[in-house]
């Protein structure tokens, strides 16, 4: 993981407002979200062995994240790499059933290094998020 100095960090937006803007530059909520707190995702790279994601956190200020009004606060941006074991799964899930919903193979490294052509590209993302919210 690698944090990213940014002006958007600590801002408070109207949820909605924020998700149409963000929604514009390619970025997702991920699924990973609960009603106080969130991440909005900017995919910079993903094959079977690794993902990599440009990653602003977002906590409900007033409402929670299901409500239209709801307010967040943007907390400080990172890039995340997640790199993943290659082959056949160690850990013996396998098998025609979980297959069907087990698509994936566990994190060999949840926070590998991450490489420096990916921060430039996160960083040339984030100024063009800090365009659009710092007008």
């Amino acid at each position: 993981m690698k944090l990213l100095d940014s002006g958007i960090d600590n801002q408070m937006y109207d949820l909605y407002d924020l998700e149409n803007i963000l929604k514009r530059l390619d970025f997702v909520i991920g699924g990973n979200w609960d009603y106080d707190h969130a991440y909005f995702d900017y995919e910079l790279d993903k094959d079977t062995e690794k993902y990599v994601f440009l990653r602003i956190p977002v906590s409900t200020e007033i409402g929670y994240l299901d409500e239209r009004d709801a307010k967040v606060r943007l907390g400080k941006p990172f890039v995340l790499a997640h790199r993943f074991e290659s082959g056949i799964d160690q850990q013996g899930t396998g098998g025609n059933v979980s297959a069907g919903f087990n698509q994936f193979a566990s994190p060999e490294d949840e926070d590998a290094e991450v490489d420096a052509t990916y921060i430039q590209e996160a960083e040339r993302v984030l100024q063009q998020v800090e365009r659009a919210l710092l007008q």
